[in-house]
């Protein structure tokens, strides 16, 4: 069983503890790179799980057997279908599992947590409505009770609009996002396109909600959200030459506006300039912050800025104190918290 678009030995399946007769209802979908205390914590949530009409998908690209084993010590308990490959990046993981999937709708899952009972909670939403095509499954950072959406109550979303406008770039986070399969199928070529991005994964939860059927919101929490730590973010950027190499500017700032503008027609044009705003705010004052804490650099990034949000007055103020020397930032993150 191999991605179509994968060169042959790319991918392979190591084990299938599932029912392949079976017809699900939902395949979750866990993408895992050399996470094997990770992947164990999300197998051990799960295994407390109801996963009645439920299948476990585990792409692995690790460089060793770590996952594989402890994967197998789970295989006996949930059913489980495992693949292991070469690196290819997030792009290409979330593109194959959802080929792979054969569940009625397709929950991707990253190295999170889900809260008890998250997996019945998500079933008897999706099962509210054969016009369901997207569900927004709610969550909460490690430590931080305070929801990503603070609706009051389980509900449909009023549009599409009120969608994107109350989740703006956290429809990118993978784990929240629960979309019906057969919907997004005639995505999955343009999808292509979007490898490299690290967002191909946005592209086809935006496709979803623009197709007819009824969006829901799961007020939860359901996915409890393991957020790195800045010394974890320092060890993944820094390359052994010392020079700093963080990708969030591209993929958070550049990336995600690319992608939702590629959606414009289908959204009205303030909201999407909203979250646009939204976003660039959040990136640019990001990278500011991972310049003072040395994660990030302002270096390179002036000319991105006007170009692809010129538009916006704060761009000029965010260009400017890109301008400036670390020193001078530092003193006035202290001062005003940018």
């Amino acid at each position: 069983m191999q991605h179509n678009s994968s060169p042959a030995n790319i991918v392979q399946e190591i084990f299938d503890y599932s029912n392949s007769a079976k017809d699900y209802l939902l395949s979750i979908c866990i993408l895992s790179y050399n996470q094997p205390e990770e992947i164990e914590r999300l197998l051990k949530s799960l295994n407390a799980q109801d996963l009645v009409g439920v299948e476990i998908v585990i792409r692995d690209d690790s460089e060793n057997v770590e996952t594989i084993q402890l994967a197998l010590k789970f295989a006996s308990s949930l059913p489980i279908r495992f693949f292991h490959g070469k690196k290819e990046g997030i792009d290409s993981a979330v593109l194959f599992l959802t080929h792979q999937a054969r569940g009625s709708f397709v929950w991707w899952m990253g190295d999170d947590e889900l809260a008890p009972n998250a997996v019945s909670s998500v079933l008897k939403a999706i099962s509210k409505s054969n016009e369901i095509n997207f569900l927004w499954a709610n969550y909460h950072l490690v430590g931080n009770p305070s929801l990503a959406i603070n609706f009051p109550a389980d509900r449909f979303f009023k549009s599409r609009d009120e969608l994107i406008e109350s989740a703006g770039a956290g429809l990118g986070f993978v784990s929240a996002t629960v979309f019906r399969r057969e919907t997004v199928l005639p995505s999955l070529i343009e999808a292509e396109s979007y490898i490299g991005t690290q967002f191909v994964n946005l592209f086809i939860v935006l496709y979803a909600i623009t197709q007819p059927g009824k969006l829901f919101y799961l007020r939860g929490p359901i996915i409890i959200c393991h957020n790195a730590t800045s010394e974890e973010i320092k060890n993944a950027v820094v390359r052994s030459d010392g020079q700093i190499n963080n990708h969030a500017f591209q993929v958070f700032g550049i990336n995600f506006s690319n992608i939702v503008r590629r959606f414009s027609n289908s959204f009205e044009p303030a909201v999407l300039q909203k979250v646009l705003k939204k976003s660039f705010s959040q990136m640019w004052r990001g990278v500011i912050v991972g310049e003072i804490g040395g994660w990030d650099t302002t270096k390179g990034k002036k000319a991105k800025l006007i170009k692809n949000f010129g538009q916006f007055p704060e761009c000029w103020i965010a260009v400017i104190l890109f301008c400036l020397p670390k020193q001078v930032l530092s003193l006035l993150y202290r001062i005003y918290k940018l």
